[in-house]
């Protein structure tokens, strides 16, 4: 089992600005919710609630006593948010792991959490000095302790850190990348796992860029086959592929190039909610999806999750082969940024049509011929030039929340392609105030019953 963290940029400045404030050892508790699969258990921080006042008993450089009051509060806090506990604590003195004292109090701490909260989940216990944090380990019900794999903080950029990890020797073949963004983006590229949903024509190139680039594991969810009609824009697809499933393609192609990529394959859309809980082990997803459906689960999925989305898409507007307009964009769907919903990128209505074609078709089918439900269409035009053109502008976006290469002040969610008049505009739209994802009580909500607050076709 894997153990890690992902802060919230506001609640990991919160926390580092408390922490720094005095040249005194400093203290917060962090509620945090839940996700937990077979091979991952990940701590959502959701609150940093800092220890001020009378809560101190004492403090200096070395040391400090809290309150016994103080922690109460925040297990009890956690206990009615049905979250769990993070003890976080400064060594001033520049002491990067944790001290014999410090086992010695948390033992006892988080021996009484374990009593007093009693959400299924673990408690952990970070340390940091003034550069940053410096040891993080995870208190199991037994008394023992594990250390956290890795740390997440999630805003203007996706930082990470890696506890204990070692030095990761990178190939020589990635010299040229390594020219451009340095041996730490490599590394960083190494460890990640990167989800795509959908590997088709945007999916497949923004599959094999990944590749190329060095990102360590990538998880595909596809569950359709692949038709010889799609082989002028599918990357690694090949005109005998036809009925072969797409994530087979896309596995061949990984092996292929031969970069030792790991690869991951669900036999299924997102549709699924076993297929979307998978993503929950990722760091990042990039949507390739093209249909509404898929795009809304993965919306709620990056709020509920503090998971990341690059969600993108093309459109083609022509007729009688004449093409009018050809446009595309790429969405960043994270806490914060405006949704899909509040940009009108998806209608609840599609939502609803499309959710209905995969539960019920025979009803759907007649609720369409009564009028009831939106016709879906056809379709929509299809070339290889422009879906490689929004992949490559997802995976841009992608390497400039790792690196910031475009520059501090470039903080844009939406990238527009106006590919027919060669123009690219961006925006910043803030979530508007009736929408969901506005609502602070859905971020980092983790595993909660259902899956996404959402109701789910039979698998």
């Amino acid at each position: 089992m894997r153990y890690s963290v992902t802060f919230l940029e506001k609640d990991y400045e919160a926390l580092e600005a408390h922490l720094a404030a005095s040249t005194d050892e400093q203290a917060a508790f962090l509620i945090c919710r839940i996700s937990q699969t077979d091979n991952e258990t990940r701590l959502l921080v959701r609150a940093c609630i800092p220890v001020t006042g009378d809560d101190i008993i004492e403090q200096s450089p070395v040391h400090m006593k809290i309150a016994p009051l103080a922690y109460i509060r925040a297990m009890k806090r956690a206990n009615d948010e049905k979250s769990c506990l993070i003890f976080a604590h400064s060594h001033a003195n520049g002491y990067l792991d944790h001290s014999d004292q410090d086992y010695i109090e948390e033992e006892k701490l988080f021996r009484t959490a374990y009593t007093r909260i009693r959400t299924q989940g673990v408690h952990a216990s970070l340390v940091l000095t003034r550069q940053g944090f410096s040891s993080a380990r995870v208190w199991l019900p037994d008394g023992s302790t594990v250390d956290i794999e890795r740390i997440r903080i999630i805003g203007r950029r996706a930082r990470f850190w890696f506890p204990k990890s070692g030095t990761v020797e990178v190939p020589s073949f990635f010299d040229r990348q390594v020219r451009a963004f340095g041996p730490d983006i490599q590394r960083l590229l190494s460890r990640l796992r990167v989800g795509i949903v959908g590997v088709g024509g945007t999916g497949s190139c923004v599959l094999e860029q990944l590749i190329r680039l060095g990102v360590g594991t990538i998880m595909i969810s596809d569950g359709e086959t692949f038709e010889s009609s799609n082989v002028n824009r599918v990357y690694g697809s090949r005109v005998v592929d036809d009925t072969l499933a797409k994530i087979k393609i896309a596995q061949r192609l990984a092996a292929d190039i031969g970069l030792g990529t790991k690869i991951e394959l669900i036999d299924k859309p997102v549709s699924y909610q076993s297929a979307l809980k998978r993503f929950r082990e990722c760091d990042i997803v990039m949507g390739c999806t093209d249909d509404e459906l898929g795009r809304s689960l993965l919306n709620s999925f990056a709020i509920y999750y503090y998971v990341p989305v690059f969600d993108m898409g093309v459109k083609i507007d022509s007729e009688d082969g004449v093409i009018r307009s050809i446009q595309g964009r790429v969405t960043t769907l994270m806490n914060g940024a405006a949704c899909l919903h509040c940009r009108g990128r998806i209608s609840a209505e599609r939502v609803a049509a499309q959710a209905k074609c995969e539960t019920d078709p025979e009803g759907a089918k007649a609720l369409e011929d009564e009028g009831y439900l939106p016709e879906l269409g056809d379709p929509a035009p299809a070339v290889v030039a422009f879906t490689t053109t929004i992949a490559a502008g997802a995976v841009t976006e992608f390497l400039h929340r790792l690196t910031g290469f475009m520059g501090p002040d470039r903080e844009s969610t939406e990238v527009i392609f106006l590919i027919d008049q060669t123009r690219i505009r961006t925006n910043n739209i803030a979530s508007q105030h009736d929408c969901f994802c506005a609502d602070s009580y859905h971020w980092g909500r983790g595993d909660v019953r259902p899956f996404l607050d959402t109701t789910w076709r039979t698998e």
